[in-house]
């Protein structure tokens, strides 16, 4: 059976207050000058209660003691601190209660020390170099392979990103000093780095932090262009055959024929042939050479009305205009020529003519191009695949034509898009900061 606080403090206080009462009416009928005897005993009573009562009121004054200084612990992330119970059943609740929330928080505590060691090795194994700063841009957070890039003894912990940034390669440091996201090529030693750049900002307990990461792509970007040559290779060498085995062959059969004058009524077929089979080859090697001789866009100031007019003749589709600015800068013949391709891509893929359309819209100072169509769309491999030159789904595509249009929108700071539309279809889309001054 628990025991009562209440009773614990009654009984001693019922006899003490008993006793009193009985000293009271032994002074009033046998001791002379009652008052002060009576006075004395209310002293003494008064003074043997103070020190009853705080006895008595010790495992409640305990237990308060001991949740006061757990809670103070809790402020501290110190949540290790449990209270033993007392036996007294009007302080059993809140002492488990306490012993409840301090078990949970600890429980809690271990998780999330245990995930922040699994994320911090995670980190440190990443081949992506870190670095956190603070809104003093110092640095707070790092990780091994910012120290390698660094190549610095000391963690960088602690010190001024500016500091830590004039370690860098200067094609680093061009970048992050621009907060320029994207690719970093340069050389050392005769061999090409490349590395992908990016910069964050955001609030961490209610302070600005900013995020650098380094990742180095050389490796990959090396094995990829060896794939990529062995593709351009495999390409042109089918191209190639195709055409030159055909016109071998051709001008075997042109011998003969002038051997035999009999026959020289083909010959003309055969030339012809010869020369579709030429002209084929020739217009193959001219799309290679415009995506390896792409110029650098050169920018004017564009007045967009009128440039959608005649975006809408030179079409021939739907198309929608929703913009408030006059005028941007942009490339016209390169925009023109990615626009082109795109919708002529729209109409191979099996789309019905009117569900084919243009889109010219604006937000802010951003300029969004979209040519959208009902047709077959793409598979998630053929999405992720698409923009890498060389790679096509047509039987008779050189693989050009998209990765150019991604060249162009790259050149003019932007990046093309693609996604499959509700319902069936394709949206390509490309989108670029402008300037109407």
């Amino acid at each position: 059976m628990k025991k009562s606080l209440y009773r614990h403090l009654l009984l001693p206080l019922a006899l003490l207050l008993t006793l009193f009462f009985a000293g009271t009416v032994y002074i009033s009928e046998y001791l002379a000058e009652p008052v002060l005897w009576t006075l004395a005993l209310t002293l003494v009573v008064i003074l043997t209660m103070a020190i009853l009562l705080q006895q008595l009121l010790r495992p409640l004054t305990d237990v308060l003691q001991a949740i006061n200084d757990g809670v103070s612990a809790f402020q501290e992330d110190d949540f290790s601190l449990s209270i033993h119970k007392n036996g007294y059943r009007e302080v059993e609740d809140i002492v488990s209660l306490y012993n409840q929330v301090a078990g949970i928080l600890r429980a809690e505590r271990m998780n999330i020390f245990q995930r922040e060691l699994l994320l911090d090795t995670l980190i440190q194994s990443t081949p992506v170099a870190m670095l956190l700063t603070d809104n003093r841009q110092r640095v707070v957070y790092s990780n091994h392979a910012a120290k390698q890039l660094l190549n610095a003894n000391k963690s960088p912990e602690g010190f001024a990103i500016s500091q830590l940034i004039a370690l860098l390669p200067e094609a680093l440091q061009q970048a992050t000093h621009s907060l320029q996201d994207g690719l970093v090529t340069y050389k050392v030693d005769d061999q090409t780095m490349v590395f992908n750049v990016n910069f964050q900002q955001f609030m961490l307990n209610g302070q600005n932090h900013s995020l650098y990461l380094y990742k180095n792509l050389s490796q990959e970007m090396g094995r990829k262009e060896t794939e990529l040559w062995k593709t351009v290779i495999r390409m042109i060498s089918h191209e190639l055959n195709n055409s030159l085995a055909p016109i071998a062959s051709l001008t075997s059969s042109a011998r003969r024929i002038l051997a035999q004058p009999e026959h020289l009524h083909m010959l003309n077929d055969v030339l012809e042939t010869i020369e579709r089979r030429s002209q084929h080859l020739s217009a193959f090697i001219k799309q290679y050479a415009q995506f390896a001789k792409m110029p650098p866009p050169h920018k004017e100031r564009v007045q967009l009305k009128p440039f959608f007019e005649h975006l809408k003749t030179l079409l021939s589709v739907h198309c929608e205009l929703d913009i408030t600015v006059e005028a941007a800068h942009f490339d016209v013949s390169q925009i023109e020529q990615v626009l082109i391709n795109l919708v002529k891509n729209a109409r191979e893929s099996g789309s019905e003519e009117q569900d084919i359309g243009f889109r010219l819209t604006q937000q802010a100072n951003k300029l969004t191009f979209l040519v959208f169509d009902r047709g077959a769309g793409l598979s998630p491999d053929e999405l992720q695949q698409a923009l890498l030159p060389f790679y096509t789904t047509k039987e008779q595509g050189s693989g050009i034509g998209l990765a150019l249009c991604n060249e162009i929108v790259a050149a003019h700071g932007g990046k093309l898009r693609l996604y499959n539309r509700e319902h069936g279809g394709l949206c390509v889309s490309f989108e670029f900061v402008f300037s109407s001054t």
